[in-house]
Order: structure tokens, then C-alpha cells, then sequence
């Protein structure tokens, strides 16, 4: 089995940074999570905490899969890997927001209940 090196700068070398392309679909998954799943898990408390775990976990791999690409693209490739980590704390804000925003309510409500 031959062993083929691309160029850098081609656009193969581009292509072949696999953990830049895991960050920036770990992204756009936990962007899909969390467009289309907040209505639902609005209505009901157990599917809130999975939709914000499974952002919280999309957004985590995205950041150190973003990173590990970084390192291996010395200089093709860190575009996309940078995109990946930007997109990887942006999903991680955002259920660290929710979670503070459930701990809010739940907290309102036990206050409401003991007066």
C-alpha cells in the first residue's frame, strides 16, 4: 500500500485535517440541538437537562477537537479549526445559560411553594 503525501496548501492538505472537520460538525449538531429542541424541552424538565447535556457534550468535543486540529495544522487547516473552537464556547455559553436559567425557575418555584 503506497503512502501519499499532499502538498501543503493544496486542497487535499485541507481536506485531510479530519479533527478540524469532527469540531465543526459537533458545532453545527449542537446548533441543530439547540434550534430545534428548545420548544420541547421547554414543556417538559427531564428533556431540558438531556438537551443541555447534549449541547454542553457537542460543545466540549467541538473545543478540543478544534484545539487538536490546531495543533496537527501547522498552517492549512486552522480556519476551520478555529471556527470549531469559536462555535464549540458558543455551545457551551449556551447551556451553561440554560442550566442557570433552569436553576432559576426551579429556585422560584421552591420559593413560591414555601411561602
Amino acid at each position: 500500500m503506497a503512502v501519499t503525501q499532499s502538498l501543503p496548501g493544496s486542497a487535499r492538505a485541507e481536506r485531510d485535517n479530519r479533527a478540524a472537520r469532527v469540531s465543526l460538525y459537533a458545532v453545527i449538531f449542537g446548533a441543530f440541538v439547540a434550534g430545534g429542541g428548545y420548544v420541547p424541552a421547554a414543556l417538559f424538565f427531564p428533556l431540558t437537562l438531556t438537551w443541555m447535556a447534549v449541547i454542553l457534550l457537542s460543545g466540549v468535543t467541538a473545543i478540543v477537537a478544534g484545539h487538536l486540529a490546531r495543533f496537527r495544522a501547522k498552517r492549512h487547516g486552522r480556519r476551520l479549526a478555529l471556527a470549531g473552537i469559536v462555535g464549540g464556547w458558543i455551545c457551551v455559553l449556551v447551556a451553561v445559560l440554560a442550566l442557570a436559567a433552569v436553576v432559576g425557575v426551579v429556585g422560584g418555584l421552591a420559593v413560591l411553594i414555601d411561602s
